[in-house]
């Protein structure tokens, strides 16, 4: 097996579902299900089970799945300290996030980094949703994990490190919050904030629908007390009744599969050596 092959693969045994191992892995949807064709040609036998509604591994998937696993990560890891000790990298990988639950994954895969990759430093730094790209257009962090998606031609974007649930955050005596879960056509006869820095095309998604009524503030926090005094409504992740709960705020799961994802993103004309290795050194972390 090719080392594409191989990431494809481990990506969908993931996933289990082929739109996002294209977008994970940055090809076409096509290129994923001719990967898997030619694979289970060579074993002769199937490795998932395909309906029009799920994706499931079979048997051998889930034997070949736990065969390559640690192997492959064991390369990845070889990969990251080849590249430290070839190109002598020197210096603080800076590590932008925002949102506590993106703070715990970061935390983890900066430990793992650094033991193995000995005397590397990582340095997490939180940035603000009201300066979404800033901090990577300065050059004052070399990656930051941003929330999707992110269209921006200077910036490219890597593997996905958390998704959750979309919610609706409302206030406590609002004629929804009693509801056990949302529609987005129910979200569009309500004033929705977001923050001022979050492009056009981010709100398009995550709330597709006409006639929509929104409101920009500067900042999450600002969003929640306007939220809890009865101004509005704002769509959240699934992170924030547990990270920032409020007295009189509550939050209601979006009907279907409605979610927020956070990816590391660079600047593309800039990426040291050190996030290099990092970013070899992650993704069978993120893959598996």
């Amino acid at each position: 097996m090719e080392r594409q092959d191989i990431e494809v693969f481990l990506v969908l045994a993931e996933q289990l579902h082929f739109a996002r191992t294209a977008e994970r892995l940055r090809v076409s949807a096509a290129t994923i299900s001719q990967t898997i064709a030619k694979l289970e040609r060579r074993f002769g036998a199937p490795l998932f089970y395909r309906t029009t509604r799920r994706v499931e591994l079979t048997s051998l998937g889930r034997q070949l799945r736990d065969d390559l696993q640690p192997a492959h990560a064991q390369i990845q890891a070889a990969i990251a300290r080849a590249i430290a000790a070839g190109h002598g990298i020197t210096g603080t990988l800076e590590l932008g996030y925002m949102s506590a639950a993106v703070a715990q994954v970061v935390l983890r895969l900066a430990d793992s980094f650094r033991d193995h990759v000995p005397g590397r430093r990582v340095a997490i730094r939180e940035t603000a949703l009201a300066d979404l790209f800033g901090p990577l257009r300065r050059a004052e962090v070399d990656l930051s994990v941003l929330p999707l998606p992110v269209e921006e031609p200077d910036l490219t974007v890597g593997p996905v490190l958390l998704s959750e649930p979309a919610m609706l955050a409302v206030p406590a005596d609002h004629r929804l919050a009693h509801r056990i879960h949302v529609g987005h056509d129910e979200i569009a006869h309500e004033r929705v904030f977001f923050a001022d820095s979050l492009p056009g095309y981010w709100i398009d998604h995550h709330l597709p629908v006409p006639g929509r009524l929104t409101e920009s503030l500067p900042g999450f926090q600002e969003i929640l007390a306007y939220v809890t005094s009865g101004h509005g409504v704002a769509l959240v992740g699934a992170q924030t009744p547990h990270f920032y709960p409020r007295p009189g705020l509550l939050c209601i799961p979006v009907e279907g599969d409605a979610a927020f994802d956070y990816a590391l993103v660079w600047r593309t004309d800039r990426l040291r050596t050190i996030a290099e290795a990092f970013l070899h050194h992650i993704t069978p972390l993120t893959s598996s």
